[in-house]
């Protein structure tokens, strides 16, 4: 998974893919929209990810500690 509803899938070749993709076409939602894009992995590779800081709403502190 990349990010919330969007999965990436490695496949060896051109046959795989196709494999891939009339499986997909075969389990289609009723439902909702299903878009898949076939890249290369030297593509895949030179993808370019960009990170900003994280914010936790998570305590991760002695503040979440209670005593009862």
């Amino acid at each position: 998974m990349l990010q919330e509803s969007v999965y990436c899938k490695l496949a060896l070749n051109g046959t795989a893919v196709q494999g891939i993709v009339d499986s997909v076409h075969k389990n289609k939602p009723k439902e909702g929209l299903v878009q898949l894009l076939t890249i290369t992995e030297k593509q895949y590779s030179k993808m370019d990810i960009i990170v900003g800081t994280v914010k936790s709403e998570i305590l991760d502190s002695d503040e979440r500690l209670v005593i009862l």
